[in-house]
Formats: C-alpha cells, structure tokens, sequence
C-alpha cells in the first residue's frame, strides 16, 4: 500500500501545468447555514481510475441506472467524483441547484475528457505513470485482438464478483481496467491505479473498433 502511495505520489509530481479546477457559481448557494460562491475540484488530479469504479458501484447499489450505463455524461457520476475531490459530504452536491450542479458535472465532464492519441494500438498517456518502480509514457494495447471467449468470460466473471451486474461491459470501467490487464499482462492493477484523468481515453481505447476488425 505505502509503495503504492509513493508511485502515486512521483506520478502527480510530474504533472506539470495542473489547472486549477475553481467553479464560480452566479448566485451563493447556502448548504448547512453557511453559504458557498464556489468549489474547487482540483482535487479530481488526486483520484485513481479506481475512484471511478467505486462510484460505479455505488450508483449501482442505489439503483442509478443512468449513472451507471452513461457515467460519465451524468451528474449523479459528477457529484459523486466531486464529492470525492473535495472530501465534502455528497449531499452538498445532491442538494445543489440544478443551475449550479450542470456547473459541477460541466467541469468534471471536460476534466475526463482529455484528448488521446492511440496509434497502431498503442495508448500514450497524457503523463508519465510510475508503476512497481518502472515508468511508463504509453502502453501496447495491441494483445486485445488476441484475447478469446474465455478471456471475456473471465473478465466478467470478475465483474460479478467485485459486485457489478454484468449488461453492456463497454460501460463498465473495471471491465476496461480488467481486459487491459489480460492485453497488457501488466494486471487490472496496473490500471485501476492510473490517474484519473487517464479513465475515459482507456476505456475508449479497449472498447475501440480497431481491436475486433
């Protein structure tokens, strides 16, 4: 765990040039007798692509079916990332004006969806990724074309035991983090520690035409 935190650690170190995240609402909006102009979302640069499928998991637990199939167009994912970021209760975010809430979800949306470049099946990464004391800048996605049935078994197989209904898989972040993995032999590890501003341009990437032409 402590290894990992240090890889974690160098890994947001080199991220240069990190924006800073302010949403500044029109009107203050007032949550437990105190009143807020704004929320600093900075902290999303701190979360994991696992954070990601945690809130995966709780959306499902509470029945957020949109949530769950479109994650991250929606503002029940938005807040729930939001309240992660900011370590503040879900309910300021669930309470929120709608007006100020498509603010939060407009942030958090352009935050995941970084452009991406993935050529002869090769992902680069929009920063460089420590990982068990070796860097990474790009990874070779190209072993998906050689994954079969038991394979997409396996993984959602996996699904199920870490507590997803298995429906449409291309959705489903973890079963992105698990074929990469198998693809990659680097584990689902490897990639539900990523940064997670790496998450949608990986999940693009495995579910891509390219692999299943």
């Amino acid at each position: 765990m402590m290894e990992n935190k240090v890889e974690l650690e160098k890994t947001q170190q080199k991220i240069e040039g990190k924006k800073e995240l302010l949403v500044t609402f029109q009107k203050a909006y007032r949550f437990e007798g105190k009143d807020y102009e704004n929320v600093d979302l900075t902290g999303l640069y701190d979360l994991k692509i696992e954070d990601a499928i945690d809130v995966q998991r709780q959306l499902l637990n509470r029945q957020e079916i949109a949530g769950i199939m479109l994650s991250e167009t929606t503002i029940a994912f938005a807040r729930e990332l939001a309240a992660k970021a900011t370590k503040k209760p879900v309910e300021f975010f669930q309470l929120m004006p709608r007006r100020e809430g498509n603010q939060i979800r407009k942030m958090v949306y352009t935050f995941l969806n970084v452009e991406y470049s993935v050529e002869n099946g090769v992902l680069t990464l929009s920063q460089p990724y420590c990982y068990k004391g070796k860097e990474y800048q790009a990874v070779d996605l190209n072993g998906i074309t050689e994954l079969n049935t038991m394979h997409e078994s396996a993984a959602e197989n996996e699904l199920a035991r870490a507590g997803f209904v298995v429906t449409e898989n291309s959705f489903n972040y973890l079963y992105a983090c698990v074929i990469a993995g198998m693809a990659t032999g680097l584990g689902k590890e490897f990639f539900t520690g990523l940064p997670l501003f790496e998450l949608v341009k990986l999940k693009n990437a495995v579910n891509s035409t390219d692999f299943f032409g």
